[in-house]
């Protein structure tokens, strides 16, 4: 099921095709029961060998089973009730019981939904089995053992089973790693009288009793014991026959170790090599897991029904959110899968099949809604169920999945029916492909991250996609029984001030869409060279973002890609003025056509939003140095500074423009273009003002250069030349646009260039050159 890894063997496939006949045969089923009328009902059948004093079952209730478990029953065939235990009811619709066996009876029916019976069930018995129930964590005090108990006794239920012993590494009841209670319980079964010497390891504390008295005790908050030493055994004298077990336990972080070993009639000396304590000594052989049949409704008769299994998890580079293996297989009756029934899976993240048995991933962890539907002819059945997602808890010997068998299946997933956060999953995973592939081999898995979200853009006008405000399909979802309830999963408004006036703090589904373009936006723009695709990813994500932080981020990242890399300032003055205006929005300088002042922020004011704002005096700068506006470009670069001002010493700061700068030159040597435009990309957020000493201008024209995109780094030259023509650097940018308008075929504005250069800076230790090259092209060489 959802939360174990186990495998359906032969056997249990033979198990199920027996209660399926037996079912089959059976007459017309009651649903009432206890004194009350349930919803649904599954069998069990225990096969005539086994000689089990309790099963436990799971499967999959549809919404059916309230939260407290209350509206279950069991009872054997010939009506008598039997004594259950409802171990776990959730995450999802995801449901475990126990119940005792009947002598003489081998057919169990578990009925469940509607309101819970009238007639208490008979009590519980059985002695069989260790029963490992887990709960919330709960502050309490781990050195004391009546602490952890009372914290135990009180908080919520996280989830029960019964396992062969205490040795366990994790939550074995959840998926999730968070703090948690623990206690085992149940009997010793003792074939001879003798002295036990009882071991405890855990993280973090726990307490072991034995018939009520303590018997080996770890207190406090600490790691787990590595080896027996003398003195870590604790011997008790124990009798032939039962004795009561219970061990409690506290993991205070989010991992943890739960482990109980013993010698029988140990040393007086060093300790032996203890052992597990067998899972025999607790009867837990009589305690059998049977597979539950198919689901029957009191209204609908049979119904589609299927199994869900966490089978395994792919981890990202450098992301804690994996991708998830889950293995969907149809258990729907022939009645309603023959004679040309179709067959359709909604897996609750946008993605369908129509194939009855899939291996599906999930590309975050989560709760999903997943519907099986069955149409043949114009009738149509259908069975949701939700599945809670993560990654799942393997042991020694499971095989682990690889990101190659995952690709194969997410390549063909529909990235317009996917939200924000997952199509950011995708984009990840095509890039962790790309940096595990050959050079030749990478830049098509990049091109297919860039795909999928031009994709998932194109498409995400229509009214029902997730990437539109308000559209929530394909997230996560918490529905109730048999519907989809999808829900938009935003966190609540607030405020931020800039300048005491209100920025409209960005919502769950707007932070998704902004970091889906800080992904691709770059990956565009410097790894595949395609800035065009930039321009277009963050002005799909402006559009779709409604906070004013955000949009004003992706505004102004779309301009400087159209300023700087597209030499479209037209293109960039609407951006940058609906920027302007979000952020500041009562300046003057937030009026349409008037953007040359824009009112300061305090030195109090939040790093972010400051960033934000220096980022968008940066691309100002930009766009005046590019229309010639060289004031107005020097005021933005400085401003821009000073909004990014910070306690840093001068030589600190002095060493960090030198990193960038020999970084920068070392990469442009080499030819690591994506590292150098990436380096400069971060000099110039971090140090606006350089552009006004003109270094890193003349090392990205040298990066446009060396692209083969001469016009751009004609651009960076004609930008220095407005902003700071006294720039010791202007001379080398001059030359070097001169070579580029060569290289366009512009001879003219070469040799104009070149006079330009001679004129204005005589003194220029290139001057030489520049009249050698004159001569040469006046030559007609």
């Amino acid at each position: 099921m959802t939360l174990r890894t186990a495998k359906i063997t032969a056997a249990w496939i033979v198990t199920f095709a027996a209660i399926c006949s037996f079912i089959n045969g059976a007459s017309a089923q009651s649903f009432r029961r206890g004194g009350t009328e349930f919803n649904a009902v599954r069998s069990v059948f225990v096969p005539a060998r086994k000689t089990y004093t309790a099963v436990v079952v799971e499967f999959l209730h549809h919404g059916e089973i309230r939260p407290d478990g209350r509206n279950v029953l069991v009872a054997a065939r010939n009506k008598k009730a039997a004594p259950f235990r409802v171990l776990q009811v959730g995450p999802g619709d995801f449901c475990r019981l126990a119940f005792q066996t009947i002598k003489g009876q081998s057919a169990y029916d578990v009925f469940y939904g509607g309101d819970p019976p009238r007639d208490e069930p008979p009590a519980w018995t059985c002695r069989d089995g260790l029963l490992l129930e887990t709960r919330k964590f709960s502050r309490c005090n781990l050195k004391s053992l009546e602490s952890v108990r009372k914290a135990f006794q009180s908080a919520a239920p996280i989830g029960a089973d019964y396992v062969e012993g205490v040795f366990h590494a994790a939550n074995p009841c959840s998926l999730k790693r968070e703090p948690f209670l623990s206690r085992y319980s149940g009997y010793l079964h003792l074939r001879e009288s003798g002295t036990y010497g009882f071991f405890v390891s855990s993280r973090d504390c726990s307490f072991l009793l034995i018939d009520g008295k303590p018997a080996a005790l770890a207190p406090g908050r600490h790691g787990p014991r590595r080896r027996a030493t003398r003195g870590s055994r604790h011997d008790v004298q124990l009798t032939a026959g039962e004795h009561k077990f219970e061990y409690y336990h506290a993991a205070a972080g989010s991992n943890a170790v739960m482990s109980v070993a013993w010698e029988i009639d140990p040393p007086e000396e060093k300790p032996r090599r203890p052992r597990k304590i067998p899972a025999e000594v607790f009867h837990s052989h009589l305690v059998g897991r049977l597979p539950a049949g198919r689901v029957r409704l009191r209204v609908g008769g049979a119904a589609p029904d299927f199994l869900a299994d966490v089978a395994g998890d792919v981890p990202l580079p450098d992301n804690d959110v994996p991708l998830v293996g889950v293995k969907f297989r149809d258990l729907s009756p022939k009645t309603l899968t023959s004679h040309g029934a179709k067959i359709r899976w909604d897996f609750g993240d946008g993605q369908t099949s129509d194939l009855p048995n899939v291996d599906h991933v999930y590309l975050r962890p989560g709760l999903y809604t997943v519907e099986l539907s069955v149409r043949r002819g114009a009738r149509r059945a259908e069975t949701t169920n939700r599945i809670y997602v993560d990654r799942p808890l393997l042991t020694p010997g499971d095989k682990l999945h690889t990101l190659d068998e995952y690709l194969r299946i997410i390549e063909t997933y529909d990235p317009s029916k996917l939200d924000a956060a997952s199509l950011r999953q995708l984009a990840l995973a095509f890039e962790a492909k790309a940096l595990a592939s050959p050079a030749d081999q990478s830049e098509s898995y990049l091109a297919k991250a860039v795909e999928a979200v031009q994709a998932a853009f194109r498409d995400g006008s229509a009214a029902n996609s997730p990437l539109r405000k308000g559209a929530t399909a394909g997230l996560p979802s918490s529905a109730g029984r048999n519907t989809r309830e999808n829900t938009a999963g935003q966190a609540s408004s607030g405020t931020r001030t800039l300048e005491n006036r209100p920025i409209q703090r960005a919502a769950k589904g707007d932070d998704d869409l902004l970091k889906l373009a800080q992904l691709i936006g770059p990956m565009a723009r410097f790894r595949l060279g395609d800035s065009r695709t930039a321009l277009e990813i963050w002005r799909g994500a402006a559009r779709r973002i409604d906070a004013a932080e955000p949009k004003a981020e992706c505004e102004i990242a779309a301009a400087e890609v159209a300023v700087n890399d597209l030499l479209r300032a037209a293109d960039a003055k609407p951006l940058l003025e609906a920027a302007t205006k979000r952020l500041f929005p009562n300046s003057p300088g937030s009026q349409a056509g008037e953007v040359t002042k824009h009112s300061p922020l305090p030195l109090g004011e939040g790093q972010g939003v400051r960033a934000i704002a220096a980022e968008l005096q940066r691309v100002w700068g930009d766009f005046y140095a590019a229309t010639g506006d060289g004031r107005s470009a020097r005021n933005a670069y400085l401003e821009a500074q000073r909004l990014l001002s910070s306690s840093r010493r001068f030589n600190v700061e002095t060493a960090q423009r030198g990193a960038h700068a020999r970084s920068t030159e070392e990469f442009l040597r080499s030819k690591q273009y994506v590292r150098a435009a990436e380096e400069i990309d971060s000099w110039l957020r971090e140090f606006p003002a350089a552009r006004l000493d003109g270094y890193p201008t003349l090392l990205l024209a040298r990066y446009w250069f060396g692209r083969g995109r001469y016009a751009q780094a004609i651009a960076q030259a004609e930008q220095l030349h407005a902003v700071s023509p006294d720039s010791p650097y202007i001379d080398r940018l001059l030359f070097l646009a001169a070579d580029c308008e060569m290289r366009l075929g512009r001879k003219d504005r070469a040799l104009a260039t070149l006079h330009s250069l001679v004129n204005d800076y005589p003194g220029s230790p290139l001057a030489p050159r520049v009249k050698k090259s004159i001569e040469i092209l006046e030559g007609g060489k």
